[in-house]
């Protein structure tokens, strides 16, 4: 006999907030290129165009590195901004459910 003892949520949580960036127009205030700025802080310029387009968060400490070679506070160069949020429709979250022997069996 098993004991049920409920659901822990995993993945599919979303936030009401996505992280923005300003890293291309910082950089070309600078006249950098994406190159020169990969250069600085150590990653490849795919990385710098997948994080200026948005679909790669950088780790804390290339968010730091970025803003330290943009001379920016990190704060300004990444910041949240609010989701729009879409029309309700079926939830995706997954969940696992935990179930522990009954010692008394």
């Amino acid at each position: 006999m098993t004991k049920y003892l409920g659901f822990i949520r995993m993945y599919g949580m979303k936030s009401e907030y996505e992280l923005k960036n300003r890293v291309k127009e910082l950089r070309a205030r600078l006249d950098m290129r994406q190159a020169d700025l990969a250069a600085e802080v150590e990653v490849t310029r795919q990385t710098i165009l997948a994080i200026e387009k948005g679909r790669l968060n950088p780790s804390v400490a290339l968010s730091l590195r970025i803003a330290r070679v943009l001379r920016e506070p990190v704060d300004y160069v990444f910041y949240l901004d609010r989701r729009v949020s879409p029309a309700p429709g079926p939830s995706r979250v997954r969940a696992a459910v935990i179930a522990v022997p009954n010692e008394s069996a």
